[in-house]
């Protein structure tokens, strides 16, 4: 089962049992298809999103203070200068008033890579490290060569014997 499907059902249950007068848990569970242990927990507010609780426990910044990095990132890449990871370290470290791990800004790349603008906290991916590798550039370039004077020697004879 998704899991953004499933915290989208239980929020609209959640919003369903705050509008009954008495809370049926069992009924509204059963309609909106989640569990009644879990929507009796997240109504009385004992239990969290997984996703608040990890933010909470192992992102070292909340993900209010994650949404501020990402703005203060995009903003300064917007304005043409793209912060390096140890900038990006640093202001977490700001914000925190504490230390960070030394993968944190790695780990927060990845986890919002797809709302990063900045270019220097982009990793070269695979195909490219492999495209750059010199030996396969040797042999590229070998075959090419190869094909080229075939090609030449070929017009060369059309043109003599032609």
């Amino acid at each position: 089962m998704d899991n953004s499907t499933y915290e989208a059902r239980l929020g609209l249950a959640l919003e369903d049992i705050r509008k009954q007068t008495i809370p049926n848990f069992s009924s509204t569970a059963r309609r909106f298809q989640v569990n009644r242990i879990t929507l009796v927990r997240r109504f009385k507010g004992t239990q969290q999103n997984r996703r608040i609780a990890s933010s909470e426990t192992k992102q070292c910044l909340s993900l209010a203070q994650e949404e501020t990095l990402i703005r203060f990132i995009n903003n300064l890449t917007d304005r043409s200068l793209p912060p390096t990871s140890q900038i990006v370290h640093n202001v977490a470290e700001e914000l925190i008033k504490r230390p960070v791990h030394k993968s944190w800004v790695s780990d927060f790349v990845k986890r919002y890579k797809d709302r990063l603008s900045a270019v220097y906290l982009r990793t070269i991916d695979n195909k490219r490290v492999k495209a750059d590798f010199i030996p396969s550039l040797e042999r590229f370039y070998k075959l090419v060569s190869l094909i080229y004077t075939y090609i030449i020697n070929n017009i060369i004879n059309i043109i003599v014997i032609g």
